[in-house]
């Protein structure tokens, strides 16, 4: 039976007790000894880390759990996270998804909300399969209809970052903003929500993953940055909180720039509800991380990038190297940090998209 407090809810066994001479059964929650989101750090590594075989049977096999991982922990995705996240090229990808199709464990879903027009989504055989390689019950269905379009490139944006840090073995583990939300007793508006937590491979913090799509919330809007201030500031001031640091993510420097000031103006304020001593560990716990946004913008946002055929690909081959010695020249000349972090961006991307080695 599960220790108090702890998340005992997906199943149930009926106990014998005996009660004045009397038998009585009881049937009482089973769950296991850690909380969901316990559960998901744990697993969510397990078929997403080493996807490497000689047997090319077995290398098939490991990229489809890979897919089946991705989809059950995050609930929605596309090509071209997959893509980035295998390190395949584009029709090696498209063999992929059909198979997994014709075997009935993925539908993919016509959307005008991202560059890859569509997004992929489990059946409810794949997701009986996703539950069995995650060793965990998902509470999720393949009803197309719960998917939030308005938010999906932000979504996609949030898993870019994730699978990134989990491929170069930054993180050990992480959790969905699905599998927090199931933690919190599905309160899909509580407060402590952030779009997803993962543990730092080399210190073992807990850190909350944000990402900023839009500067609605960055201008003009003191009020708003105030409470998602207080909101980090109850998690990082608990001894039981959520997360430890929060690592700010977007496509556009200009977004981390417009709220790194607005977290200084809002410091600055002479009726500030911050205390020094909260401002202090605000500032030291909020990293802001700028050398994914051109990473981020050319997969997810770049709606000019080429996805077909070898001819386009050429196409998109010269003008990425094109564009590459232009910044190259650039930072050689000025010597500027911005150009210093776009560059690296520029470059990354070019190693997700095959283009670099």
């Amino acid at each position: 039976m599960a220790k108090p407090g702890q998340y005992a809810k997906h199943s149930a066994l009926p106990c014998l007790f005996l009660i004045g001479g009397f038998y009585v059964i009881v049937k009482l929650n089973q769950g296991d000894y850690m909380n969901y989101m316990e559960r998901a750090l744990e697993s969510s590594m397990r078929h997403i880390g080493n996807i490497s075989a000689a047997d090319p049977g077995t290398l098939g096999m490991l990229r489809e759990n890979a897919v089946l991982a991705i989809l059950g922990t995050f609930r929605v995705s596309s090509k071209s996270v997959i893509q980035q996240h295998l390190g395949l090229r584009r029709e090696a990808v498209n063999k992929l998804i059909n198979r997994m199709k014709k075997k009935r464990l993925i539908a993919v879903h016509a959307s005008f909300a991202n560059t890859d027009n569509g997004y992929i989504l489990l059946t409810s055989h794949g997701i009986r399969e996703a539950e069995f390689l995650l060793n965990r019950e998902l509470h999720m269905r393949s009803d197309a209809s719960r998917v939030n379009e308005r938010n999906l490139i932000h979504d996609l944006s949030v898993q870019l970052v994730i699978l990134n840090l989990a491929k170069h073995q930054k993180i050990s583990g992480f959790a969905s903003e699905a599998d927090i939300a199931i933690t919190l007793e599905h309160r899909g508006n509580d407060p402590r929500l952030v779009d997803a937590i993962a543990v730092d491979a080399a210190t073992g913090c807990k850190i909350a993953i944000e990402m900023e799509t839009s500067n609605a919330k960055n201008k003009s809007n003191g009020d708003l940055r105030k409470r998602i201030l207080l909101k980090y500031l109850q998690e990082l001031e608990s001894n039981d909180g959520l997360y430890e640091f929060v690592y700010m993510y977007s496509h556009r420097q200009r977004f981390l720039t417009q709220i790194e000031k607005a977290h200084s103006r809002l410091f600055a304020s002479n009726q500030s509800s911050f205390s020094e001593g909260q401002q202090r560990l605000l500032s030291r716990k909020i990293k802001f991380k700028p050398y994914e946004c051109d990473l981020i913008y050319e997969l997810m946002f770049n709606s000019k990038r080429q996805l077909g055929d070898s001819k386009s690909e050429l196409i998109q081959k010269d003008e990425f190297f094109k564009q590459l010695s232009q910044m190259e020249n650039l930072f050689y000349s000025t010597q500027d940090r911005i150009v210093e972090i776009r560059l690296a961006g520029f470059r990354q991307a070019g190693q997700a998209l095959g283009l670099l080695d």
